[in-house]
């Protein structure tokens, strides 16, 4: 788990990011990650948060690979800037080769087959060690038929062409046709099965779908030379396979004259969502059902669930529009006066604030924390480092504020 946060106003955006990373399986957390970065001399900053790595890769070398390249290019927006650095990704066979690609592939598809497919499956038989049966490929069958429903309702990756799939195929055939053996090796592979778990490798890597332990985001926020404004997207990153790199782009947060202020968490966010909207999230919802229940009781009626839903509905809009107006909007109002050294300050503050909740927590692993990256982007002087954990690495990176 990490934290990290975007505050931007009309003078500019502040980003701030913890240093923590979880390693294996999530019990030795270090807290030396580089989560932030400055792109050249753009007023652009990219963050990432999730996997610290992708395909074995540290984002820090890909992101560093790609700064060394850059040179003196600008772009009339963000997302072109965005754009860019992904574009660089995909076509990057130095940090990515076709092997590297192949084996993330079948890794991936080897997991599914197995967590998805073949447990269920020897569920449905039992958990019993059987020969290979008709009956056994029956129903090996309908597991592979459901979970490729499952995916096909998930939508597709819109920039992927109908023939990716196919492709997917000639390229991998026959590292599929050896991983099916692998992984069902006591059951008949009629044609049907074999086709059904291909449907499924396809469907996996063309749809909106990222594995767990291979999923990064990527936050790209600061000017493009056409936006007097800042801008910020957001993407969530996979794999690349058959040299096609695996991305969506989640949202994307404009400041305008109609949205004078944007603070957007990411990753770990519930301290950073109770001081914006003054309540903790999954708090507010119980307490319109706990609302709704002692009416109700008070009532002596019983209501229907309908009227029950109905009722509780109402609830949490009131309370909502009492929040919104009692809270949210005069910190929008104080948020939008802030010069850019008070926007670094308050997103500081609120990464800190979240790992310090980490730190008392009993119930897990405290797995934000360690020091934090603060940087701020303005039109006229671009980027520049607040806080740097690493002030050696880079002649600019000075700990302490920097600002004027």
């Amino acid at each position: 788990m990490t934290c990290e946060i975007a505050v931007m106003n009309k003078r500019g955006v502040a980003l701030a990011a913890d240093s923590a990373v979880s390693i294996g399986d999530g019990h030795r957390v270090y807290h030396t990650a580089e989560k932030l970065f400055r792109l050249s001399n753009a007023p652009i900053a990219i963050m990432t948060y999730g996997c610290s790595e992708m395909m074995g890769v540290p984002w820090e070398i890909v992101i560093n690979t790609y700064i060394e390249q850059f040179g003196p290019r600008r772009f009339s927006t963000v997302e072109q800037y965005a754009q860019d650095f992904l574009r660089f990704v995909e076509a990057s066979e130095m940090l990515f080769p076709a092997s590297a690609q192949e084996e993330w592939f079948l890794n991936i598809v080897e997991s599914v087959w197995r967590a998805n497919i073949r447990e269920p499956w020897l569920k449905k038989l039992g958990g019993e060690k059987k020969p290979p049966s008709p009956k056994a490929s029956s129903l090996l069958l309908l597991t592979v038929k459901a979970e490729a429903a499952r995916f096909q309702k998930v939508p597709q990756i819109e920039h992927f062409g109908d023939d990716l799939g196919e492709k997917i195929f000639a390229d991998y055939d026959e590292g599929l046709r050896k991983l099916e053996d692998t992984v069902y090796p006591d059951v008949d592979l009629t044609d049907e099965i074999r086709e059904g778990l291909r449907l499924v490798a396809k469907l996996m890597h063309t749809r909106q779908w990222f594995h767990p332990n291979h999923f990064s985001g990527m936050v790209v926020a600061g000017y493009g030379d056409a936006e007097p404004f800042p801008s910020l997207y957001i993407y969530s990153v996979g794999t690349i396979v058959s040299s096609k790199l695996r991305w969506i782009k989640n949202d994307e947060a404009h400041v305008d004259r109609a949205h004078p202020v944007i603070v957007i968490p990411f990753a770990q966010t519930d301290m950073i969502d109770l001081f914006c909207n003054g309540i903790y999230p999954t708090l507010k919802d119980r307490l319109a059902e706990i609302i709704s229940k002692s009416m109700q009781l008070q009532k002596a009626t019983k209501s229907s669930k309908l009227e029950s839903q109905i009722m509780a509905n109402d609830i949490r809009k009131i309370i909502e529009r009492e929040f919104q107006e009692k809270y949210t909007v005069p910190l929008i109002g104080a948020v939008e006066a802030l010069s850019r050294y008070d926007l670094a300050k308050m997103a500081e503050a609120l990464v800190s604030l979240t790992a310090f909740k980490a730190r008392m927590s009993v119930e897990q692993q405290e797995a934000v924390g360690g020091p934090i990256d603060v940087a701020v982007i303005s039109k006229g002087q671009g980027f520049a480092w607040v806080k740097r954990k690493s002030p050696i690495e880079h002649d600019n990176a000075v700990t302490g504020f920097l600002i004027s």
